[in-house]
């Protein structure tokens, strides 16, 4: 959503920055998420 409001300016550069930082959490938290089992199982079995 594009706002037009002088105390909040945005712009097409901050909409794409907050669209790529917002798929970067979900990666990431996909990755933590799914490497955590992982490696708890390695610990346990070494």
């Amino acid at each position: 959503m594009i706002t037009h409001d002088k105390k909040y300016p945005t712009g097409e550069l901050a909409q794409r920055a907050h669209d790529v930082l917002l798929v970067s959490s979900f990666a990431i938290w996909a990755m933590v998420l799914g490497f955590a089992p992982v490696l708890t199982y390695r610990l346990l079995v070494s």
